[in-house]
């Protein structure tokens, strides 16, 4: 295994794979977290599993055309369960049961190959080139159509038992609240996840305007619109209720947050703090962090790469 200990020490090179359900975005990255050179091409998981590891080779070919150094590894981040390499029943992928992505890979280009569920990654991430230089425990959340995460404790990634930990969204917040397809009513996701959250809150939405999404909520806050920020304060509210839960379940101090909606973050942030310090344990009340990710944008691919790294 390559390991990150001292700036001294021969770069090495991985690719990254950031599988999602309408792009593949994929990199090399350096040992040190430089992404050199970068691809983007369409998933097609509406066709069929061949055609997505077809995808998968043309994004690892065009990187490696015409890149002279050595690749120590290809890392792939996948939506749903991956466990030992395999992908199984993700969301959004037509036809996929159990694929082994990794074996493909591996065989196919002679070269160490290592998947794993895409919320890791991204607290991978976080954890060997983001907030975890200064910080080994602490829990990460992807803020988007869905709330998911991973869980680092002691420096290292908690997958659980079948490598499903850090569904956050599963938790419940009200036991006889909103349905979510997850299937836990009241939980936290069915206030939080995009598509929730703009239906729920449809009313105060349409004021702002039609084809409103996060992005322009945002932009409209920023402008100081009162509704725009009383939306955000609710956002901020419910996510303040579910960070208090797993900080006081786990006895972790510091939470960060990526995913595209932590875009507004500078909007939500201080009633989220204010929920937090209302509700949580003494403890932890008046010492703990909620901090925005450092490399949200390409957290996918440079988690993908350190699962070679790590």
């Amino acid at each position: 295994m390559i390991t990150l200990k001292t700036k001294q020490e021969k770069t090495n090179y991985a690719v990254g794979i950031d599988l999602g359900g309408t792009y593949i975005k994929s990199g090399i990255v350096d040992s040190k977290g430089k992404i050199i050179k970068q691809f983007k091409t369409d998933t097609f998981a509406d066709v069929s599993p061949k055609k997505v590891l077809s995808q998968i080779e043309l994004s690892v070919d065009t990187l490696l055309k015409s890149f002279k150094k050595n690749i120590s590894g290809i890392g792939i981040g996948a939506p749903g369960i991956v466990t030992n390499g395999v992908m199984k029943y993700p969301p959004n992928f037509k036809e996929w049961k159990e694929v082994e992505l990794a074996d493909h890979i591996k065989k196919k280009y002679k070269i160490e190959c290592i998947a794993d569920n895409d919320a890791n990654c991204a607290g991978l991430a976080e954890l060997k080139f983001g907030h975890g230089s200064k910080n080994s425990n602490f829990i990460f959340l992807t803020l988007g159509t869905g709330i998911g995460g991973a869980i680092v404790i002691n420096g290292k990634i908690y997958r659980g038992e079948q490598n499903g930990a850090g569904e956050f969204g599963m938790m419940t917040i009200n036991y006889n609240g909103q349905e979510c397809l997850g299937g836990n009513r009241g939980a936290i996701e069915a206030y939080l996840g995009r598509n929730y959250f703009l239906e729920q809150n449809k009313h105060e939405i349409n004021k702002l305007g039609k084809n409103i999404d996060f992005k322009e909520i945002t932009q409209y806050a920023n402008n100081g619109n009162k509704t725009a920020k009383k939306l955000l304060n609710l956002y901020g509210y419910y996510l303040g209720v579910g960070i208090t839960n797993y900080f006081n379940l786990m006895d972790v101090r510091t939470a960060v947050l990526g995913g595209g909606i932590s875009n507004s973050y500078s909007h939500f942030i201080g009633t989220l703090n204010k929920t937090i310090k209302a509700r949580a344990l003494k403890t932890i009340r008046n010492k703990f962090r909620v901090l925005r990710s450092k490399i949200n944008n390409n957290a996918g691919i440079l988690g993908a790469a350190a699962l070679i790294f790590e």
